[in-house]
């Protein structure tokens, strides 16, 4: 596939005017400065949708969706980003260059590069190297039912480590610093250079267009990890990419329902048994971005979980996931989330290779939603003969929809608690209403949990940056939020860096594509901020306030971290040790008070 340079990019987002495209789908209506109308995304009869024509985002407070106008064109049309950029260039008369070779100009091309020569340099070495240790892993393949052409078509690779991807990489031009970034390779105690991964098959993780941007890495005898996956990069997150999404995308879309498996060898397995609606977390738990990447395919995600006693508390954790985007009320945004457990005890894989396709199909067909598999979960664990433990399982089955209670969904599934328990819907109806999502870790670690894309203080600093980047003005602020470390989430630190390099002057919808380029996923970050509609004179207020706001997390978090040591007395060496994180925990809380009545924020 041809590449689109960065200033080609550059100049079709610039040339391309938001509100202009967004009409052509959308009623809108101007109010002030921005632009109103119904969402294209979801059904609404009062307009939540709206258009900046300064920083040139959308942004629905519905659904939730929100970017730019290449953002907006991928989800009305279903195309690739690729595509994205070849129908506006066409709409706008501007001619493009696809380059088919050479080396990549900007920072995150040339990151996929590397990652692309790596992935070739894997696969040569598989497939044809004389080495011992590359005729080891064919063999191990092959005993997986994996021979040569399966190893060809999904570009399996081996890596021998030893410095010889990293040898080989600089042989192509990259530097060390692009070879670290991109997780190919790690510095070591003198500062030379080692390979990531060494003496494991590796795992090619592509992006939607087919481009290597990651990799997993499985041992063939003992060790551990069994499985290494790259790390987060600028070009990668595991939280948000699948395996084999690229290939399976056509599928999903045409038939409506995604599969998600565990195992990147279930993947392959089920695809080359014809079953080609198949992706693989990576490392991770299925997540609410994993479900939002499906979202743009499928209405249906099953998540097929291994039938050992692993799989189904891996199927009871996948209900942490839930959120409104699974109820009546989202409209044509809602995805419907259902589970199927492999019966005796199988990895898919294996569970194909015995019973057949037919059968696996079978298994997908009887999936059951998730909220009533979690439910009917909670309610296996008491006995139900038993008043006492009746009421214990009404209070634990509640759990399982407090994230969408309220809703048409919670009160079906609160009649169906009811006949479960020979309970009345009243009953259920306000254990419902009291009830609070079950925690996902213990007390202790979710007071130093990294806040999570939705919450009050990633949304705190998007507002902020969302302020700067309309503001240019205020954009020094992003270095002291940098220096001061109060930007938790990675989004949000490469936004400020951005912001940070930016050019002097920069217009803010121009800075906007800036970031976009640099941190993917910026545009839609930003989408939906409300601080920066303030007038000039509102500015500098909401600037200090959230800047206040995010220093309190801030102590918030440390406290947190402080009061969790100090439960575990004896990990001090001594007791001035222990003295002095109490004093230190002390000091914290008189600033966060000090702070709460008004303190200065610098």
């Amino acid at each position: 596939m041809g590449r689109i340079s960065d200033d080609d990019v550059r100049r079709v987002r610039d040339t391309t005017d938001l509100v202009a495209l967004v009409s052509e789908r959308v009623v809108l209506k101007q109010k002030g400065r921005l632009y109103w109308g119904c969402c294209p995304f979801h059904a609404e009869k009062t307009p939540s949708f709206k258009v900046d024509p300064a920083t040139q985002l959308w942004h629905c407070f519905g659904c939730g969706l929100g970017g730019d106008v290449y953002g907006f064109l991928m989800r009305t049309d279903n195309v690739e980003f690729v595509d994205a950029v070849r129908i506006l260039a066409d709409r706008a008369h501007i001619e493009i260059a696809e380059e088919s070779g050479g080396m990549p100009r900007g920072k995150r091309e040339r990151l996929i590069s590397a990652t692309e020569k790596a992935a070739d340099f894997y696969h040569e070495f598989l497939t044809r190297s004389p080495d011992a240790s590359a005729a080891k892993a064919r063999e191990y393949l092959k005993g997986r039912g994996f021979g040569i052409d399966v190893a060809k078509r999904w570009r399996l690779g081996y890596a021998p480590g030893r410095g010889q991807l990293v040898a080989a990489l600089g042989a192509e031009g990259f530097s060390a610093e692009e070879a670290v970034e991109a997780n190919l390779a790690l510095r070591g105690d003198r500062g030379g250079l080692r390979d990531r991964f060494f003496e494991r098959i590796m795992f090619p993780i592509l992006d939607l267009q087919g481009r290597a941007i990651a990799f997993g890495g499985r041992v063939i005898d003992a060790g551990e990890p069994k499985y290494l996956n790259t790390q987060d990069t600028p070009i990668f997150h595991k939280s948000a990419n699948m395996y084999a999404i690229d290939r399976a995308k056509a599928t999903i879309t045409s038939s409506g329902t995604a599969i998600v498996v565990e195992g990147y060898t279930d993947v392959i397995a089920l695809h080359e048994a014809g079953v080609t609606n198949v992706v693989a977390t990576l490392g991770t738990a299925l997540t609410r971005e994993h479900v939002r990447l499906l979202g743009r395919f499928a209405k249906r995600v099953v998540y097929l979980f291994d039938g050992d006693e692993a799989g189904l508390r891996a199927a009871d954790r996948a209900v942490e996931f839930v959120d409104r985007s699974v109820t009546p009320e989202a409209g044509r945004s809602r995805i419907e989330l259902q589970v199927a457990v492999i019966p005796g005890g199988l990895d898919p894989a294996d569970f194909v290779a015995e019973k057949g396709t037919d059968a696996l199909l079978g298994v997908v067909a009887g999936s059951a939603p998730l909220l009533r598999f979690a439910i009917d979960r909670r309610l296996a664990r008491w006995d139900l003969d038993r008043p006492e433990e009746r009421a214990r399982a009404l209070t634990d089955s509640a759990e399982v929809l407090a994230p969408v209670k309220d809703s048409l969904l919670a009160d079906d599934y609160a009649n169906y608690i009811a006949d479960r328990l020979f309970a009345d819907f009243a009953t259920v109806r306000r254990a419902v209403a009291a009830a609070r999502p079950a925690p996902t870790r213990g007390e202790e670690e979710a007071a130093v949990a990294p806040p999570t894309p939705d919450s009050p203080q990633v949304r705190t600093e998007r507002e902020l940056l969302g302020l700067l980047v309309r503001k240019p003005r205020l954009r020094p602020k992003a270095q002291y939020l940098l220096a001061n470390d109060l930007l938790t989430d990675p989004l949000s630190q490469a936004m400020a860096q951005g912001i940070v390099s930016a050019e002097k002057g920069i217009s803010a919808a121009a800075l906007v594509g800036e970031l976009e380029r640099a941190a993917p996923g910026s545009a839609a970050a930003l989408s939906g901020v409300s601080a920066a509609e303030s007038t000039e004179s509102e500015a500098d207020a909401f600037e200090r306030e959230l800047t206040r706001k995010l220093k309190e997390f801030d102590l918030e978090r440390r406290i947190g971290v402080g009061k969790s040591r100090l439960k575990r007395p004896e990990e001090f060496q001594n007791k001035e040790e222990e003295a002095e994180i109490f004093r230190s925990v002390s000091a914290m809380q008189r600033e966060l008070d000090e702070l709460r009545h008004g303190g200065a924020t610098e």
